[in-house]
C-alpha cells in the first residue's frame, strides 16, 4: 500500500472509526486495516506515533503525482511523456530516507523546473502556461523555498501575490 494510502487509513482510524470503515473509505483490505489499527495502538502506547508515517515518502508521491497532473496539457501538447516521466522517475528515485532534500533531488527538481520552464515558452495557450506555472511554483516551494523564499513563497515572492492567484 502507498503511504498516502496507508496516512489516509491512520487518520480514519485514529479519529475513531472502525477497521471495516476505514478500510472502505481507503480502498484497502479489512485485514490491513487492522494490521494498521494494531500498529496505530502498539505506537501510541509507546508514545512513537510518527514511527507509523513516512512522511518524506508520502509528501514526494503526493508532489510528484501533481506535477503529473498539473502538466498533462504541456505534455500532450509537446508530447513530452517520456521525457517528464524519466525526469519524474529520477526524482522519486533520488529520494531516500529522510535526506529527502539532498543534491541528487534538488538536481532532478532542477532538471524538471527547466523542462517545465522550456515548454512554458514555446506554449501559446493560457490553460497550459497556467499548468506549468503552478507544476513550477509547487517544485520551487517543495524543494527550493528554504535557498529562495524561506517563508515567503517561490522565488521570494510573498504568497499574497503570483502564488495567491494561482491557488485561486
Amino acid at each position: 500500500m502507498d503511504q498516502q494510502t496507508k496516512l489516509l487509513c491512520l487518520a480514519h482510524l485514529k479519529n475513531g472509526e472502525k477497521p471495516a470503515d476505514a478500510a472502505e473509505f481507503a480502498g484497502i483490505s479489512y485485514a490491513a486495516a487492522l494490521k494498521l489499527k494494531k500498529e496505530l495502538h502498539a505506537a501510541e502506547e509507546r508514545g512513537k506515533i510518527l514511527e507509523l508515517f513516512d512522511i518524506d515518502k508520502a509528501s514526494l508521491e503526493i508532489l510528484l503525482e501533481g506535477v503529473k497532473k498539473q502538466m498533462v496539457p504541456a505534455i500532450d501538447a509537446f508530447d513530452i511523456g517520456e521525457e517528464v516521466e524519466e525526469a519524474v522517475h529520477g526524482l522519486a528515485e533520488s529520494a531516500s530516507g529522510g535526506n529527502i532534500l539532498n543534491t541528487q533531488l534538488q538536481d532532478s527538481a532542477s532538471a524538471i523546473a527547466k523542462k517545465i520552464t522550456t515548454v512554458a515558452m514555446a506554449a501559446n495557450n493560457a490553460d497550459t502556461l497556467l499548468s506549468l506555472s503552478k507544476a513550477l511554483c509547487e517544485i520551487q516551494r517543495a524543494f527550493f523555498a528554504n535557498e529562495i523564499g524561506g517563508a515567503n513563497g517561490a522565488a521570494g515572492i510573498p504568497l499574497s501575490s503570483f502564488e495567491q492567484h494561482l491557488k485561486n
